[in-house]
């Protein structure tokens, strides 16, 4: 009997800042991630002007951040069962 693979419970994406910096966002699906990434982040990439990055989206918190000055992106799948191993 085939197993079927694993899901994602969540998605931690990564921005990494020019200076070192580092912003964390989440989101649930990667559809959700890449409609994020395409109709907001890659439309303004090469702009100089603040965007919002939603933080905690649960306490309606953001972040401005100048998408040109974002070097890297890095997305991180959560499974739930990895998470509850070292818990």
């Amino acid at each position: 009997m085939a197993r079927e693979p694993k899901k994602p419970n969540e998605y931690i994406v990564h921005l990494k800042l020019e200076g070192g910096q580092e912003v964390i966002t989440k989101f649930m699906t990667i559809e959700e991630v890449k409609t994020w990434y395409a109709s907001q982040f890659k439309a303004k990439a090469n702009e100089d002007d603040l965007m919002p990055i939603p933080v905690r989206a649960e306490l309606n918190e953001i972040l401005l951040v100048r998408p040109k000055r974002v070097i890297a992106i890095h997305v991180e799948p959560i499974y739930s069962s990895s998470v509850e191993m070292f818990s």
